[in-house]
């Protein structure tokens, strides 16, 4: 795929994100103003509170070619480690049915090793799920000790690396919109001037996850090194 088309598939992506109609999606992309063409559409649409505001105005922003998310992006280093993982092609809309069945099939895995648990279990996005389009995703879970994997299911190494990572409480988490957008902003490589990405996106599970306890249960992550490393 050429830069034009990926920047194109980049648009209509987001676009989806917000819930704009293919033919709303067309008309912004065609239009000589993109930036008025959206705003027209967006504010008949902010108001109904089905999208999340923030998605909007972010998607604002990439067709005004300077993009900007007011989200808090930290970093932190990461140790090398043993993973299992299980492989899944999944469209949006499964996403939330397949991720946790893969998860559950990971701890059945783990339990029957009779192997620990070594951190929070994470996705890694290989590729942008849509919901016409079925990406490639591994459902990780990082284990204390070696353990014989099942079919379907493998053990390997994720290597030390330094991530990028934005925290998300439950009501953000469960945002479908915010999240397309938060993962389009940390993957085009915004979150810092002095980092490049490196490696998939990945959404890791707190313990919280679910709990009903205040304060983060999920974060956005983008594995990233320092720009005179990959230059």
């Amino acid at each position: 795929m050429g830069e034009e088309q990926a920047t194109r598939a980049r648009l209509i992506r987001l676009l989806r994100g917000v819930e704009l109609s293919l033919a709303d999606i067309g008309g912004v992309l065609s239009a000589p103003d993109a930036v008025a063409r959206f705003d027209e559409l967006w504010s008949t649409r902010r108001t109904s509170g089905v999208e999340s505001l923030m998605a909007g105005e972010y998607v604002r922003s990439v067709l005004a070619g300077a993009p900007q998310l007011d989200v808090a992006v930290r970093w932190r280093d990461v140790p090398e480690r043993l993973v299992l993982g299980t492989e899944r092609r999944v469209t949006l809309g499964d996403l939330p049915q397949v991720v946790p069945e893969a998860t559950q099939a990971l701890f059945d895995v783990l339990a029957a090793g009779a192997a620990e648990l070594a951190g929070p279990p994470f996705v890694a996005y290989h590729e942008r799920a849509t919901d016409g389009y079925a990406a490639r995703i591994t459902v990780c879970a990082p284990v204390a000790d070696v353990v014989r994997p099942a079919t379907g299911f493998s053990l390997t190494v994720d290597p030390e690396h330094g991530e990028l990572f934005v925290e998300l409480d439950q009501a953000a988490a469960l945002d479908q919109a915010r999240l397309v957008v938060l993962h389009d902003y940390l993957s085009s490589g915004q979150g810092s001037d002095e980092l490049v990405v490196v490696g998939s996106n990945r959404e890791i599970y707190l313990p919280t996850w679910a709990s009903g306890q205040p304060g983060p249960v999920m974060e956005v992550a983008v594995p990233a090194a320092p720009m005179t490393e990959h230059g």
